[in-house]
This record gives C-alpha cells, sequence and structure tokens, in this order.
C-alpha cells in the first residue's frame, strides 16, 4: 500500500460492528440486542449459530444454553421448539424476561430489509452437523450471499462455504499473524483478529496483499483514535452506542 493510500484509509474511522447486537445494553444474541443495534445505525452486527438437534440454526454463543438462559444442556440436544421455549433474557436483568434464543432465519427477516449487514460467526459444530450448508442456503433464500459475511476459526468450515458458495465473503478469525498466513494461502478477503494481536505492521502487511483486518473486541471508545490512525478495516465492540459517538 502506497504511503498515499494509508493516509486516505487512516482518514476514515473503521466500521463499527456491534459484537452479538448491542450487548453492553442487551442481552446478547438477543433479538432485543440486534433491534437495539439497528436502531443506533450500525453496518454490521456479529452474531454465532450452533445447529439444534434438528439442524435449525440457532443464534447463540456457547454450545450449550446453560449461562445465557434459563436452561441446561448442550445446544445440539436440544430442539428448536425446545430451545425457543427458554428464557434467554433474564439473567442479563429482569425487564428482558422473555426474550428468547432466535433461530437465524428470524434475525435474517430482521435485519435483511436494512442497510446493516451480518456477519455469521460459525461455531464449532458437532460431527455429522452440516452448518456451512445450512448457513448458505439462509443467505441465498434472502439474498444475502453477495453482502453479508461468514466467519469462523475453524478454516475448513470456511472452505466448505466456499465450494458450496465461491460468491460468499469469507473471514478467517483467530491470532492476526497465524490467520494472515492461512488468508494469504487460501485468498481469504477478510480476518477477524484479536485486537491485542493487531498492530500497524499486520495491517500494512494485510492491506498490501489486498486482505482487510476486523479487530475484536475493542470497548474502550479512548482508543478508537489509535485504531483510526493505523487504517484498521472494521472494529467489533460490545459497546457500538458509545464508539459510534466517541470524538477521534
Amino acid at each position: 500500500m502506497t504511503r498515499k493510500a494509508r493516509e486516505a484509509v487512516a482518514d476514515t474511522p473503521p466500521v463499527i460492528e456491534a459484537h452479538r447486537g448491542d450487548s453492553a445494553n442487551a442481552p446478547e444474541n438477543t433479538l432485543a440486542a440486534f433491534r437495539r443495534a439497528l436502531e443506533l445505525g450500525v453496518l454490521w452486527i456479529e452474531l454465532d449459530v450452533h445447529p439444534a438437534k434438528d439442524g435449525t440454526l440457532m443464534v447463540l454463543h456457547d454450545d450449550t444454553v446453560d449461562r445465557t438462559t434459563n436452561g441446561s444442556g448442550a445446544v445440539c440436544d436440544l430442539r428448536a421448539d425446545e430451545l425457543g421455549r427458554l428464557d434467554a433474557g433474564y439473567w442479563f436483568a429482569p425487564t428482558f424476561s422473555g426474550e428468547r434464543i432466535p433461530q437465524l432465519r428470524e434475525v435474517m427477516e430482521l435485519v435483511a430489509p436494512t442497510r446493516t449487514g451480518l456477519n455469521v460467526e460459525i461455531m464449532a459444530s458437532p460431527a455429522g452437523a452440516d452448518v456451512p450448508r445450512a448457513v448458505v442456503e439462509l443467505l441465498r433464500r434472502f439474498g444475502k450471499e453477495r453482502h453479508y459475511v461468514v466467519s469462523s476459526f475453524d478454516l475448513p468450515a470456511l472452505r466448505q462455504v466456499r465450494a458450496i458458495a465461491p460468491e460468499i465473503t469469507l473471514a478467517l478469525i483467530g491470532s492476526g499473524p497465524e490467520i494472515l498466513a492461512h488468508a494469504r494461502q487460501h485468498r481469504l478477503p477478510w480476518i477477524h483478529a484479536d485486537h491485542v494481536t493487531v498492530d500497524e505492521r499486520l495491517l500494512t502487511e494485510a492491506h498490501e496483499r489486498g486482505i482487510r483486518v476486523n479487530a475484536w473486541t475493542v470497548d474502550d471508545p479512548a482508543t478508537l483514535g489509535r485504531w483510526r490512525a493505523m487504517g484498521l478495516d472494521k472494529l467489533c465492540t460490545n459497546r457500538p452506542a458509545d464508539m459510534l459517538t466517541a470524538k477521534v
């Protein structure tokens, strides 16, 4: 990247991505959190998917329901209707009592009519669960296969997505230097890197090879100016409202 190009990048704040929705102000990965993120006007929302016992793609981070619902057990051992009856909001605040674990289809029904993009993270799945294909089918059903991003720590899962739908934008998640090497090898357009592994050298190397960088999870608005000056492309945060109003 030329000096002029680096300066142009530095003049643009990183795009703000709402991590699991507006998860600082609503229970993560619920429709309430996604609605609040949309109300903020974020350009991107990150979410996580696991398959239910019947294969339905459910939106939650953990592979069990214990932390974020009033239930217990592995997501893959419960049917979608069983998961849908759990309370996924009361743990955050009583005012969110009754919030449910949404299906990915429900989130896409909410987000697809807007200009906001989705970063769909494929989590580790049980053997035999064809999550990459299910994700592709949903993106195509909503006409978003060229607009949304599919990400994962699991490189084989991303390669499965590419084999089915090469038009979908892919992002590998992990430690910056390691995933940058894999992105170069497999021609991935994005890396989503742990923010502590992102520095100016990594960004320069990535940009020189046409690879863009999303840093996670950054919650201190005071650092936004530094990320902007470094030329970071996207910043994933639990505090999108604070990041969007931060003065840099």
